[in-house]
């Protein structure tokens, strides 16, 4: 579904991103995982359009989107979150749902302006999706906060929401589960799953959180500054000389789910 193949990108004498080789197929749950500063987030900007690359190519479901601009990469059905929650404060759950439907909205600008039969049509259909989505993400009951009135972890998972409203193919989360407690990092971790499982969509993700990352990942792949380390199943990645030297640490056991 997404193959970066010999991926990089230098700031000036920086080499962010280094010849990186990988790919995510289609139904599976893939971490990227490293240390601080590994160009995983990087990484990301890269294959989602955020940046363009030094070098390499990035082609997703057949096409070739290396340096196109986020809209059209996100058109076309790859969606992701940022690390940081940047959604919309001041307008309630409901409401900014909704505004996570504008990439399909069909109706021209004249029919919205008059409230045309398009319009009103996809003003009640997005209604129905946006409450199907609180839902299945279980923020129904939070629908008419304020988003910046809603928990923390409340918001966390409102980011995924609006990704979600974008009907992705492929969803980059990055970091999802920063700033949450164990109780929020297991809702994180049983959406994810219902993500893969229930919407049928791939899931590519950046995780920090190690007990997360192998309890639900089909494959993991490892950077360290800039470069590509090792992928394969966490099992596999986890007992890795290389992978145990530059981020898990001597203590790092991993127990099969």
């Amino acid at each position: 579904m997404l193959q970066a193949k010999n991926l990089s990108v230098r700031f000036g004498g920086l080499k962010a991103v280094e010849n990186v080789s990988l790919g995510v197929a289609k139904g599976e749950i893939m971490s990227l995982i490293g240390p601080n500063g590994a160009g995983k987030t990087t990484f990301f900007n890269l294959v989602s359009g955020f940046l363009k690359p030094t070098a390499g190519t990035v082609h997703f479901m057949d096409s070739d989107i290396t340096g196109l601009p986020p809209n059209k990469i996100a058109g076309m059905g790859l969606v992701r979150t940022f690390q940081k929650t940047n959604i919309f404060a001041d307008v309630t759950v409901a409401e900014s749902i909704k505004i996570g439907f504008h990439l399909r909205r069909k109706a021209g600008f004249f029919d919205i302006l008059t409230a045309g039969k398009v319009s009103r049509q996809e003003n009640r259909d997005i209604g129905k999706w946006s409450e199907d989505i609180l839902s299945f993400t279980g923020l129904f009951s939070w629908k008419n906060y304020l988003v910046k009135n809603i928990p923390y972890g409340k918001q966390r998972m409102l980011a995924i929401a609006l990704a979600l409203a974008a009907e992705p193919k492929l969803l980059l989360l990055d970091e999802p589960a920063t700033g949450l407690n164990p109780v929020e990092t297991q809702e994180l971790m049983d959406i994810i799953l219902k993500i893969r499982d229930e919407k049928k969509m791939t899931v590519f993700l950046i995780e920090h959180n190690m007990n997360l990352v192998v309890s639900i990942s089909d494959r993991l792949a490892v950077l360290c500054y800039g470069e590509k380390l090792t992928e394969g199943k966490p099992a596999e990645v986890s007992q890795d000389p290389r992978v145990i030297e530059a981020y898990l640490g001597r203590g790092f056991s991993y127990a099969a789910s």
